[in-house]
């Protein structure tokens, strides 16, 4: 615990170094800071005019260049999104402005013969601005389209420029020429680094001046006394709120665990913000260092987030608080990660950051992306070392379900990163190391929202909380309308939150998730196309992606209404089983149709296939398609669900399932028969169970003549009525069947709920009926038997 302490002390401490001599540092696998300051991106104007932004769009262009790096591309390219924001806030603009003058013209009206020279002047002068207006908004409209074309054009060169660099094969760290890049850079290279540190010098004397001296050290030891007493502080005023406001339950751990995570970033944060308040109030910064600064409180700002993040999931003080289900051995043995892995970040990518500021050479900026790759890899793969050491050593079972995958996709995918690293492919092994740190915190940080998410609805929705008991009755609702309206929202927000979360993990750096649907859009495989039908194979491998993602939606939304929404409601479990099967077609073919929309197959493409199925299904494939349309009427119109008790064709058993082409019917030995669909509808069925029917228990005694039949009957009523299966109404029943030479038969009869209880009710009212019998000492009557003995062969037997 102390050594976690000290750790996370040396952070902010190293953290608030670096920032005071202005350290270039990453913020996420690849930043979206500007890499030139306010050069590379002009600064924004709330209200430019029309040339403004024409002159700003020429400076990107020009700086657009195949030489320049993928950082300065992606800075130019915001650059020209927000020439085109500001362009489409002009034309707003513009528009109102035209609609005030069309109104002030339709108020002066149509030319008058007699008017007056001061209405036709000032109908002129309205119709000049309005011309001008207009042509001004014509130069607008096209110089945004311009702006949004020059942002697609540095997108493909963005990409362009990452393909011919990922298929590049250099140095690896195995060999020496790797670390002499790093040693001994160019001259280049070397003279860009000594401007940059003559600007971080200037910055430095400037700060420590004597006149400025004594504020900065004031506001540098505020800075340390927020990271290091403010952490700890807020941190335990949340926890007490929560302690106390929050009920016990998952929802005050998930508030608990957001709480130690907050404190930790917003503290670091608030640490760093005030720092660079007193650097920038205390010294003249430049472009280049303004840019280091900005690229540093992010990084600080990211590193933060992956301690705070470490600290919530595993919550090391407190295992009770903690939200995933990892044992405490692992938990401990993971502390240290996520520190070591922001300390590596925060150091390996001081270097990186360097080289993006100084546009060094692409050998050396690719030798320190290999270098971060080989620090996150290394960080991971002593990090999987370590849980499989620890759980062969406890003896600790495999986590169930995707989370038991999770360690074994991430050593795959750790073990690619390193493959690609060893062989030379630095690049390659840098995108696989990065992007597999922004998912890993993505994903955290999902699973961390979605379980407090679904916490707040359990606890203030859900009936059985008394929080939702409370809104339930302040906003008159019933508790099944609860629940149902507690799981429907629950749903909808982790969907939300999961797709977010998806959108961001595929997200490149730097962007937003519109423009990640951009870049999708622009992909382009210039392949040929396959026959008749427009498909190429950019297509089969989208429509590939979207039949098995479909397949996967459709089914965790079968699992979701069949054990979360449909179990609050008032069905049946035949109506739920129903309904959940019928979501699943109509999922399949709405993800058939999404599939071939995604081929660009149409109907009219597939007439010689309509045509072949219609000559088969008056063959070969008529049964088919009737029990097919019979599953359907079953599914539909219900005369038998799942769970009814049937009978047909000698088949007598439980249905457990009604598929798209036949039925299964589970018998009383365990065995199963598959009916086909059309002979629930073409032939005569027996439904035991249909209409919550009532069971009937019937017991026949042949009894001696001179019984007492009054007696009989009370006994028979009597066991009837003791028995707890028996139905009260419609009361038990005893009948004098006949009077035969064998005796008397009697028989007895009740009603139990269902049929299901009629074998277990008669079997134990058979033992009682009969115990009783035999402690009254009436004995059943025996049948009868006539023996005929032929007397004159007994006779002539002794004869012989």
């Amino acid at each position: 615990m102390q050594q976690a302490t000290l750790n996370r002390f040396y952070i902010g401490l190293l953290a608030l170094l670096l920032l005071c001599v202005t350290l270039p540092a990453i913020a996420q696998p690849t930043p979206s800071t500007p890499a030139n300051g306010s050069s590379s991106q002009p600064a924004e104007v709330e209200e430019a005019s029309l040339e403004d932004l024409n002159q700003q769009l020429d400076q990107i262009r020009q700086k657009v260049t195949v030489n320049a790096n993928d950082d300065l591309l992606s800075n130019l390219r915001q650059a020209a999104l927000q020439v085109q924001k500001q362009a489409d806030g002009l034309i707003a603009r513009q528009a109102a402005d035209i609609e005030q003058l069309n109104d002030q013209l339709n108020i002066l009206g149509p030319v008058q013969p007699d008017e007056a020279p001061g209405l036709t002047s000032q109908r002129k002068a309205l119709t000049a601005q309005k011309n001008a207006l207009v042509n001004d908004e014509r130069q607008t409209n096209a110089l945004s389209q311009s702006a949004r074309d020059l942002a697609i054009q540095i997108f493909s060169l963005r990409r362009s420029l990452f393909d011919s660099q990922i298929s590049t094969r250099t140095a690896s760290p195995l060999s020496s020429a790797f670390w002499s890049t790093l040693i001994r850079p160019t001259d280049d290279d070397l003279g860009r680094l000594q401007g940059l540190l003559v600007d971080v010098r200037a910055v430095f004397d400037s700060v420590l001046a004597p006149g400025k001296r004594t504020l900065f050290l004031t506001i540098l030891t505020g800075a340390l006394l927020i990271w290091i007493v403010g952490r700890r502080l807020l941190e335990s005023l949340l926890i007490r709120a929560m302690v106390r406001w929050l009920p016990e339950g998952r929802l005050r751990r998930s508030a608990l665990a957001l709480a130690v995570g907050l404190s930790t970033i917003l503290t670091i944060t608030a640490a760093t913000s005030l720092l660079r308040w007193g650097v920038e109030s205390n010294a003249v910064l430049s472009n280049d260092v303004l840019n280091l600064l900005d690229q540093l409180q992010t990084l600080i700002t990211f590193c933060a987030f992956i301690v705070g993040l470490g600290r919530a999931l595993l919550m090391l003080p407190h295992p009770s608080w903690r939200l995933p289900q990892i044992p405490d051995q692992i938990a401990t043995a993971m502390g240290r990660f996520p520190v070591v892995l922001a300390l590596a970040l925060m150091i390996i990518g001081t270097q990186e950051r360097i080289n993006s500021v100084i546009a060094s050479s692409l050998a050396l900026t690719v030798a320190v992306n290999g270098l971060t790759a080989l620090a996150v890899s290394l960080v991971f793969f002593f990090a999987l070392v370590r849980y499989r050491r620890i759980r062969r050593k406890y003896e600790l079972q495999r986590p169930a379900g995707f989370a038991g995958l999770i360690p074994f996709v991430i050593a795959v995918w750790v073990g690619l990163s390193l493959l690609a690293l060893l062989s030379g492919y630095l690049t390659l092994a840098y995108f696989l190391a990065v992007k597999l740190l922004w998912m890993s915190v993505v994903a955290s940080t999902a699973y961390l929202l979605i379980a407090c998410f679904g916490d707040v609805c359990e606890t203030l929705l859900s009936p059985r909380q008394p929080g939702g008991l409370a809104l339930g009755s302040a906003l008159g609702l019933s508790a099944r309308h609860q629940a149902q309206a507690s799981t429907i929202l629950a749903g909808i927000g982790r969907t939300l939150l999961l797709l977010t979360a998806v959108l961001l993990a595929f997200m490149p750096s730097g962007s937003s998730p519109g423009e990640l649907l951009q870049s999708f859009i622009q992909l382009d495989f210039t392949n040929k196309s396959l026959g008749n039908l427009n498909i190429v194979p950019g297509d089969i491998l989208l429509a590939l992606a979207c039949l098995v993602i479909g397949l996967l939606s459709v089914r965790v939304l079968k699992d979701w209404f069949g054990q979360r929404l449909l179990p609050e409601t008032t069905m049946d479990a035949g109506m739920q089983a129903s309904l959940v099967t019928l979501i699943g077609y109509i999922g399949f073919v709405l993800v058939v149709g999404v599939v071939m929309s995604t081929l660009h197959i149409s109907l009219t493409n597939l007439t010689w296939v309509v045509s072949a199925l219609s000559v088969g299904i008056g063959f070969g494939l008529q049964a088919i398609v009737q029990n097919f349309i019979s599953g359907l009427i079953l599914l539909t119109e219900r005369p038998v669900k799942v769970g009814d008790w049937v009978s047909l064709a000698g088949v007598e058993g439980d249905i457990r399932r009604i598929n798209v082409r036949a039925t299964e019917i589970q018998m009383s030995d365990r065995s199963t028969v598959i009916v086909p669909n059309s002979q629930f509808i073409t032939q005569n069925v027996r439904n035991v169970t249909m209409g919550n029917a009532l069971g009937v228990v019937g017991i026949t005694l042949t009894l001696p003549l001179e019984t007492d039949v009054l007696q009989i009957r009370e006994l028979l009523l009597q066991a009837f009525a003791e028995h707890e299966a028996v139905l009260d109404a419609p009361a038990p029943s005893v009948t004098f069947k006949d009077l035969t030479n064998n005796g008397l038969i009697i028989s007895a009869s009740g009603y139990v709920n269902s049929p299901r209880s009629v074998g277990g009710a008669r079997s134990d009212l058979l033992f009682t009926v009969l115990g009783r019998l035999r402690e009254l000492g009436i004995a059943l009557s025996a049948p009868q038997s006539m023996v005929l003995i032929n007397e004159g062969l007994a006779k002539d037997t002794p004869q012989e």
